[in-house]
């Protein structure tokens, strides 16, 4: 630990205690990374390049951090006695370690990203306190091929549960072989079709961020919805997600329209793809028609109608009352801008976007205020932030927080006896978890479910519409 860090730390002591959410195993507790693989829907160049999450040259695979401020790191509910608060893991009375693989790409493209999950489970190691757990880090080398060497070095060395990888094509490599040790696996994909049989998806899916927008809309009174949405694998899991959740509810999914990735911004593609999401054309027709029902009339009421038609484009709204626009950045103030101005009016179409949409630089586009999206709670997200860029000096990408809490989960799971610690019994606990990211569980498909606040772009600020829930009982009668 250099002397920098120290005396960050030392003016950390309350910042860092009040920062830190404990991690806790209860149901009733409080409640965008583009992957190089071509399923996975994570973003994580999505507000800051990967060159600005660039690591020092060394990263040291268990980080000295000692003399930083002890934080109570889990709390634990007894079912069903209360949730007790505050209690440090105790020292476990024998010599044996518990190893825990952690498999990442440490070098190559996406090296930045994986050394800040590395850094965020060496905060979570430290915080657990627990002298028999042992974190082995593990370089994939961001590839199938690196990961399975790294996954036979983890089970070599003994380890009794693989956090990691980062990337699905890579789960295919290291699902075989730690199935043959026995060993469990919490990746931090988003690919949910790499879920079950022992691998869990831990990564903020896109199906989670849909159904909770989707849920709260309908209970705002939108029943009628249209998707745009690009021709890409994010795309396909969106309108996927989108159908089964229409179907879920009995709502109306109106209709999909979809463009290509690679149409270059400003082309006229963008524009004609706008007017078919909006009727643009057909409500053309239908003014002209409105126009030419009341000109040949006399009456004062029909004229000032008439004047008033001729001020419009279209006459009509479309019939959908609310567009979901899973994008993000440039292209997502674009494409909200479009569709504004071929008349779909957000004054009367609700925009809803995913996970993508938690950007603050969404408020200048005015189109797209008044949005909304889910996503993990803000304060939380904020606090995980600050405690890394207080520890690091700088901001970590986004998914980072998805390392600690699966650390703290570990740490948890390590006080089992050994004949059920880190077993799919253990894993799928029905109570959940909560941590930086809110509440958890992982149900039998292995797919994390997740409780997600809803979020709206404000003129200034992101806005929280409805806090993440504290339990995982049905938002819905």
């Amino acid at each position: 630990m250099t002397s920098c860090l120290k005396r960050n730390w030392n003016s950390l002591i309350c910042a860092g205690v009040v920062g830190l959410l404990a991690f806790v195993l209860t149901a009733c507790q409080p409640a965008k990374i583009a992957e190089t693989e071509p399923k996975d829907s994570t973003n994580t160049t999505a507000s800051q390049d990967l060159k600005d999450l660039l690591p020092p040259e060394r990263t040291p695979s268990t980080e000295d951090l000692a003399n930083t401020p002890i934080v109570d790191p889990l709390s634990r509910l007894i079912e069903p006695g209360p949730a007790v608060i505050g209690l440090r893991a105790p020292e476990l009375m024998t010599s044996e370690r518990i190893k825990i693989a952690l498999l990442l790409p440490l070098s190559g493209p996406t090296a930045a990203v994986g050394n800040d999950l590395l850094r965020a489970a060496n905060i979570a190691l430290f915080d657990l306190g627990n002298n028999q757990l042992e974190l082995l880090p593990f370089d994939t080398k961001g590839t199938p091929r690196g990961a399975e060497s790294a996954t036979a070095e983890a089970l070599v060395s003994g380890a009794g549960l693989i956090l990691g990888p980062l990337f699905s094509s890579s789960v295919a490599t290291v699902r075989p072989l730690a199935r043959q040790r026995g060993v469990n696996i919490i990746t931090f994909s988003t690919d949910t079709t790499v879920a079950g049989d022992g691998v869990y998806v831990m990564g903020l899916t896109v199906g989670q961020q849909i159904k909770r927008a989707m849920e709260f809309a309908y209970r705002q009174g939108l029943f009628n919805f249209a998707v745009l949405a690009p021709n890409s694998p994010y795309g396909d899991a969106v309108v996927e997600n989108v159908t089964k959740t229409t179907t879920a509810l009995g709502l109306s999914l109106d209709r999909t329209v979809r463009y290509p990735t690679d149409v270059p911004a400003g082309s006229q593609d963008l524009h004609e793809i706008a007017k078919i999401l909006g009727d643009y054309t057909l409500r053309q027709k239908q003014l002209e028609k409105e126009i030419e029902l009341y000109a040949s009339k006399e009456d004062d009421e029909s004229k000032a109608y008439v004047k008033r038609l001729e001020k419009l484009d279209t006459f009509g709204e479309v019939t959908f009352d609310a567009l979901i626009i899973p994008e993000g950045g440039a292209r997502l103030k674009e494409l909200a801008s479009l569709v504004s101005y071929y008349d779909v009016d957000p004054e009367v179409v609700q925009f809803i976007g995913t996970g993508l949409w938690e950007d603050p630089s969404l408020s200048a586009e005015p189109a797209l205020v008044g949005g909304w999206f889910s996503a993990p709670a803000p304060e939380k997200a904020a606090a995980f932030q600050k405690r890394f860029s207080d520890l690091y000096g700088y901001q970590p990408s986004r998914i980072a927080s998805l390392a600690y809490d699966a650390m703290a989960l570990a740490g948890i799971m390590a006080l089992d006896p050994a004949d059920i610690r880190f077993s799919r019994e253990a894993i799928e606990n029905p109570s959940g978890f909560t941590g930086y990211d809110g509440i958890f569980r992982f149900p039998e498909d292995g797919i994390a479910e997740r409780g997600l606040a809803v979020l709206e772009v404000g003129p200034k600020k992101q806005l929280v519409l409805e806090p993440e829930p504290d339990s995982f009982a049905p938002a819905l009668n």
